[in-house]
């Protein structure tokens, strides 16, 4: 299923990154991770590989350099924000985002191995949408959230992010994040059906269920 969701290039980005021993620390998370190998939901282009271990800058650049080569793109500029390691690649007119970062995150479950493609679990991704939903606002979020939840209850992920992050999150924090839904004016490019009528309806009784508990 993931050839269906997956870009040409995402497939041959991944295959060379595992394929790499001095990349072996970092696993598949994110958006692309979650509709390429466990939801299949939507189209998702950035790739973005964590490691809970330090690295080498000098070879991630060896590395982007070998990556522009196999995607074939016209012009290539870096980005680096705190531990971000950003590498955007200009192809045919279009923008394509590969990020490596370190995340001192012990993730919570084992990653998953697809055929050597080591992937972030999905109740570890579940687990960073969350937290990333009260930092920041991207539809792309909340419909991720939206499948993840029909999975994990909300207070469960709630529980997971102060383990994972040392961070509670309380319900007004969560509350109100959910109730920025009201925002979203489109929703990226679906495969799974769902309206933006559906993710409002869904995310506003989410946080009408918080209620009691900012009033308690």
């Amino acid at each position: 299923m993931e050839q269906e969701i997956l870009k040409k290039w995402q497939i041959n980005v991944i295959d060379f990154v595992f394929s790499k021993d001095e990349l072996n620390n970092f696993y598949l998370t994110g958006g692309t991770a979650l509709a390429g190998y466990y939801l299949y939901h939507r189209i998702s282009d950035d790739l973005d590989f964590f490691s809970f271990n330090n690295f080498d800058s000098m070879s991630i650049h060896a590395v982007a350099e070998e990556l522009r080569k196999i995607i074939g793109a016209d012009k290539a500029r870096f980005s680096k924000l705190y531990d971000r390691n950003q590498f955007y690649y200009m192809v045919g007119g279009e923008e394509l985002k590969i990020e490596f970062t370190k995340y001192p995150f012990k993730q919570l479950e084992r990653a998953g191995n697809f055929k050597g493609v080591i992937i972030d679990s999905e109740y570890d991704i579940a687990v960073n949408k969350l937290i990333t939903i009260t930092d920041r606002f991207d539809p792309k979020d909340f419909v991720d959230l939206y499948f993840l939840l029909q999975k994990y209850p909300l207070e469960k992920l709630q529980e997971a992010v102060k383990i994972k992050f040392n961070t509670k999150l309380d319900p007004i924090t969560v509350g109100s994040s959910l109730a920025k839904v009201k925002m979203i004016k489109a929703l990226p490019k679906m495969v799974k059906p769902l309206t933006i009528e559906e993710l409002k309806e869904f995310f506003n009784l989410e946080a009408r269920k918080l209620s009691p508990l900012v009033i308690s």
